[in-house]
């Protein structure tokens, strides 16, 4: 079996599982039971947080789906990458909040949903076709974004994702910007720095 059937399956399980109880709960033998697999084919390969990783990429893919138009301001096609993002998640809200309910207050957990969320941010960009030189701040600042968006998204309750995109829509709209000033601080620091390395240097 490939790594990728395998991590499908793994995924197709684990949502399974995760809509009908607490993630918590959820054991790597069970996950392997409910993709009528053999848990030794998970050796190796796969453990609890890869399968969470597994899940995320799945939604991540969806951000690719479908083309956006580079005629488009940099915020919209960010904003409308990211709702295709959701748009896939409805479909497993009850997993999906049971594995939230899992990390949210749980420090050690959250980091890495959080290291999760920011490499869902980078793929955004890429999608956004705004993965150029100097993207890395601005993936920061929409991993946190998206953060924020996802909580709204755990509360909404309209078909049309009001709150979420309401969320969304005001959040991106200082994107640019705000990336912009963290790279202005980012590049006056290490400037700064290599001068002052510089200047303890001991003369050849």
């Amino acid at each position: 079996m490939t790594d990728t059937k395998l991590a499908d399956r793994a995924v197709d399980a684990a949502l399974r599982l995760a809509s009908e109880k607490s993630w918590d709960d959820v054991s790597l033998a069970e996950i392997a039971r409910e993709a009528q697999l053999d848990l030794a084919d998970f050796y190796g390969e796969l453990d609890i947080d890869a399968v969470l990783s597994a899940i995320d990429r799945r939604f991540d893919l969806a951000c690719s789906s479908e083309p956006v138009s580079t005629d488009d301001k940099l915020k919209d096609r960010i904003f409308e990458v990211t709702m295709l993002r959701f748009e896939a998640m409805e479909d497993h809200r009850a997993a999906l909040m049971s594995i939230r309910k899992s990390w949210k207050y749980n420090p050690v957990e959250r980091l890495k949903a959080a290291k999760r969320r920011t490499r869902t941010a980078r793929w955004i960009l890429t999608c956004a076709e705004a993965d150029f030189a100097g993207a890395g701040p601005r993936a920061v600042l929409l991993s946190g974004i998206l953060s924020r968006a996802e909580a709204a998204w755990e509360k909404e309750d309209s078909p049309d994702f009001t709150r979420t995109m309401a969320h969304l829509d005001r959040d991106l709209r200082d994107v640019n910007d705000f990336a912009g000033r963290i790279k202005k601080f980012t590049s006056s620091f290490k400037a700064k720095k290599k001068e002052t390395t510089e200047a303890e240097s001991p003369a050849s």
